[in-house]
């Protein structure tokens, strides 16, 4: 599937994979010109630093989705994920194109500007994708191949977590082995009580990849649930948002019907500590493109999503310059960060 590198492709690393083994590994391989020798003219120019005021100091959206910071956030590259301290003073997200990249993040300085974008000190030469930040702001998830304790070599996908240290993170460590089993798992999101929804394939899995749940329990967790067919499908469901309280999930998911290559749905917790049938959420919120990985700003007013959609109004280029001009902005549709007003999740709530 489209949404994270291929197992051959998350062992290894970009610079070791041969032309046969990117083109495998799903990743574009041009054999025209390298990007030294491209014009300095046509080549994608650094992010600039972001204005003053919260949000980067971008206007909040309403209920029709916006790209979120384009040309200082959404570049030409490939972002995805979004992840907030609770006082919106930092912003993580994921810079990643096949098994090339990890996490990034801005922070506000005192001044009320923002930082460029930097790799934080524990990720520093070490692939990670999915960030997130606890309700409390304690902890620091995220999902990397990295190896180990005790090993030298890069292993399957797992769930890692750093704690609060000071105004930085400590060092990270997985999460215990009853959630990072055999295989991969992926994309950590957590409720403000510490249970743990996270992406696996597991022997019980309806389909391809599944939503589990873990309760917490002390300081860990007891062992991940399938969440069963009100969420899970005989396709794959990936890359959840737990409400922090609890009382909804909003995941992607690859199923019949959707409206483009992988779809954004909701599913509300009942009275009965069950689950709504899950539904897609309408357009504009998804679209015919690829749609994932949702996140909430700290005060739950905005939530943040991933999508391959191109703007709506933006132009067919006509010529090769203006093709090449494109594909080095965030218009060019690979995946950016997307933004709407909250507000909209209420109004999918079942009556009851």
């Amino acid at each position: 599937m489209l949404w994270r590198p291929s197992g051959a492709c998350r062992s290894r690393r970009l610079a070791s994979l041969t032309a046969r083994e990117a083109v495998q590994c799903g990743l574009a391989v041009l054999v025209l010109t390298s990007l030294a020798c491209t014009p300095a003219r046509e080549r994608p120019a650094a992010a600039p630093q972001a204005p003053r005021g919260a949000w980067l100091g971008q206007e909040t959206p309403g209920a029709t989705p916006v790209q979120f910071a384009p040309g200082i956030v959404d570049t030409d590259l490939n972002q995805r994920d979004t992840a907030w301290t609770p006082d919106g003073r930092e912003l993580y997200y994921s810079l990643a194109n096949g098994s090339a990249g990890t996490i990034v993040r801005l922070r506000q300085l005192a001044d009320g500007s923002w930082s460029l974008p930097e790799i934080p000190s524990f990720l520093e030469g070490e692939p990670a994708l999915e960030p997130f930040v606890t309700p409390d702001g304690r902890w620091f998830y995220f999902a990397s191949p990295r190896p180990l304790p005790g090993e030298t070599e890069a292993g399957d996908w797992n769930l890692w977590r750093a704690p609060r240290r000071d105004d930085d993170w400590g060092q990270p460590a997985p999460l215990p082995a009853s959630i990072n089993a055999a295989g991969d798992e992926f994309y950590p999101t957590l409720t403000r009580g510490g249970d743990l929804v996270f992406t696996a394939k597991r022997e019980d899995s309806l389909g391809g990849e599944d939503l589990y749940l873990a309760r917490a329990d002390g300081d860990g967790f007891a062992a991940p649930e399938n969440l069963g067919p009100q969420i899970n499908s005989r396709g794959p469901e990936f890359n959840a948002l737990i409400e922090p309280e609890g009382r909804w999930i909003l995941f992607g998911s690859a199923r019949p019907g959707d409206a483009g290559g992988g779809d954004l749905y909701i599913s509300f917790a009942t009275d009965e500590g069950g689950w709504t049938p899950a539904r897609a959420l309408p357009e504009p919120l998804n679209s015919p493109a690829l749609d994932y990985c949702p996140a909430l700003s700290p005060d739950g007013s905005q939530l943040f999503f991933t999508s391959r959609r191109i703007p709506a109004g933006t132009p067919r280029p006509t010529t090769y310059r203006a093709l090449v001009a494109q594909l080095h902005t965030a218009a060019n549709g690979s995946n950016n960060l997307w933004w709407v007003d909250a507000g909209v999740l209420a109004k999918l709530r079942p009556a009851t």
